[in-house]
């Protein structure tokens, strides 16, 4: 679209960046959507009425949900509809709504006076919980409440799925619902005041590859109108309002070279990714589900680096039976064209936890009764998947992966299991691969430190740089007042995965990486020059990565960790490989830190 020039001063707004890209475009200012009740006595005939028309507001909203749940489907992937599991699920609490109603009753008020008062109180419940992913999920309660209460007073809000045309959304928050629904025509980008990376509103932006800046830390609906000009960058988190001439210029550029680069990635999916010292490394996919293996082969990936069984519990009323287990995991084995597929054990507990698996409650769950520690208590549990991973081998190159280990231990238990599982299915001449690699994560700092003890248990390491990075550097990188501690570089953690490299190669096991570390191009000399065999990491990030490494000489990237190891501060160490990264590959430096 053709850009005016801007008559105003030049503006810029810090946030973080949530989906990549880069969009110039007018605003759309969406108001803050505090939808607040008064509170009005009703007579005794009137209940039932009330009641009513509460149920009507449900049962319209549920269906309102479903078809979002369906579009979402359609467009993106099962995988993201699920993400409004949770808000039926909140609707379908039974609990909640017959205390509304039986409040009601009691109290002799509107109906949607007692909703929106008892609503609030669990908003403010959920928002003092430690743990960051559970305050987070108040949206998605907010976002059904802010519907129902729509339905039951008759209000309609649809504009921003049939915009008057294309438009960049500014607003003090989207919830889920409002992304799904967003026309994809039409709509270039959002920016809003609150969020962050892990809300689902970022995940679903990055799912629909909307361009997106949250946690703007001012009143930005304060300072921009709708109609006025903007550019977001959703890799550095800008929102530049009434670009000069020159910034329009320059992103117009940005812009052309970014669509142009993207071509070209993927014209390269065939191509090895190795170094022009004749160095060679595997760039594999992490998935949730089979259905995105398709998306894996399209940007080349070399296997699946990281298969995560999680969304088999994560909004189920029961445990998967082996026999369902072993169903998908066959299926995916079957798939997978020749390529291997690392299955990791569930791992539940913390961000991932499962009522239907842990029904108690701990403070900490991060730290807690998780992973492997969570199914000591449910052995069974673990046997049976075990089991299903064990017999899918059979029908392709599938390894099994344990996460969460913390003593060597563990992982004698763990091996013992499976020696357990492979003599039955033997006895049963049921057939698996009797030689399936067993590896285990390295996610927590004690692992690292006796890497040496562990690679000689198991056939690989993993290492999980999110957990790593936090365990190590005791910080919750989701809590914007100590996120700067969150460093991938630290010399610290450079230290740690050099120790478990060191480990791994006198016991000749391999390593990989699946964290953010492994698709953030930043990082990929520093893991290609301390040995790093495998990257795994979400598909759309392999193409960079793929031609950053076939830019790359290892003794460069070897020279760089030497330095890195020496150096003062992550910061240092960024600039260093920034430094390298736009001799080598300056096309590839504008992207990074947008890895997931």
């Amino acid at each position: 679209m053709s850009h005016m020039a801007p008559p105003a001063k030049e503006s810029v707004f810090h946030g973080i960046p949530a989906s990549p890209g880069i969009a110039i475009g007018t605003v759309l200012i969406l108001a803050k959507n505090e939808f607040s009740v008064e509170q009005r006595k009703i007579a005794p005939s009137e209940i039932e009425k009330e009641i009513e028309g509460f149920r009507e507001a449900l049962t319209k909203t549920r269906s309102q949900i479903q078809e979002l749940q369906n579009k979402i489907q359609k467009i993106l992937s099962e995988k993201d509809s699920r993400i409004f599991d949770a808000h039926l699920l909140i609707i379908d609490d039974k609990i909640l709504m017959d205390e509304i109603e039986e409040t009601v009753r009691k109290e002799k008020s509107n109906i949607g006076y007692v909703f929106s008062k008892t609503i609030q109180r669990y908003i403010v419940a959920i928002s003092s919980i430690e743990d960051k992913y559970f305050r987070e999920r108040a949206s998605d309660i907010k976002d059904v409440a802010e519907r129902i209460l729509k339905n039951l007073h008759g209000r309609e809000d649809v504009f921003l799925e049939h915009l008057p045309g294309e438009r960049i959304i500014i607003a003090h928050d989207l919830t889920p619902s409002d992304t799904a629904g967003l026309d994809r025509d039409n709509v270039l980008a959002f920016a809003t005041e609150s969020g962050s990376r892990t809300s689902h509103t970022a995940i679903m932006a990055r799912s629909m590859q909307i361009p997106a800046v949250v946690g703007i830390q001012e009143n930005i609906q304060a300072l921009i109108k709708s109609g006025d000009l903007v550019i977001v960058d959703g890799h550095s988190g800008n929102l530049i309002l009434n670009p000069t001439t020159e910034t329009l210029a320059q992103y117009a550029e940005k812009e052309t070279k970014e669509q142009k680069f993207y071509e070209e990635i993927l014209k390269e999916s065939n191509l090895r990714p190795e170094t022009l010292d004749g160095f060679r490394i595997q760039l594999a996919a992490n998935i949730d589900k089979q259905d995105e293996i398709s998306n894996a082969r399209l940007y080349g990936a070399a296997g699946v680096g990281l298969f995560r069984t999680e969304y088999l519990l994560i909004n189920s009323s029961k445990i998967p039976s082996e026999e369902e287990q072993f169903a998908v995991y066959s299926e995916l084995a079957s798939s997978m064209e020749g390529h291997s597929i690392i299955i990791r054990t569930f791992d539940v507990g913390g961000d991932k936890l499962s009522e239907i698996i842990t029904p108690h409650h701990e403070a900490n769950p991060f730290l807690g009764c998780r992973a492997v520690r969570l199914f000591r208590e449910h052995i069974d549990i673990l046997v049976d998947q075990i089991k299903a991973i064990v017999r899918a081998s059979a029908f392709g190159k599938v390894k099994i992966m344990f996460p969460m280990i913390s003593t060597g231990e563990e992982v004698d238990e763990l091996l013992r299991i499976v020696k357990g599982v492979k003599e039955e299915l033997s006895s049963r001449k049921i057939p698996f691969d009797e030689k399936i690699e067993t590896g285990i994560m390295i996610e927590i700092p004690s692992a690292a430190l006796i890497s040496d003890l562990l690679a000689r248990k198991v056939d690989f390491f993993s290492i999980g740089s999110n957990d790593l990075v936090q365990y190590t550097m005791a910080v919750d990188r989701t809590n914007e007042k100590v996120a700067y501690l969150y460093q991938p570089a630290n010399p610290a953690i450079l230290m740690l995965i050099k120790l478990i490299v060191k480990s791994a190669r006198r016991h000749k096991i391999w390593v990989s990486v699946c964290g953010e570390m492994a698709g953030d191009p930043r990082y990929t000399p520093l893991l290609l020059g301390m040995g790093i065999h495998e990257l795994s990491m979400t598909p759309a990030s392999i193409g960079p990565v793929r031609r950053l490494v076939r830019s790359l000489k290892m003794h460069d990237a070897q020279k760089l960790v030497e330095r890195s190891l020496a150096a003062n501060s992550a910061k240092e160490v960024i600039q260093m490989s920034e430094e390298l990264i736009s001799r080598v590959a300056p096309d590839i430096i504008n992207l990074a830190g947008t890895g997931d």
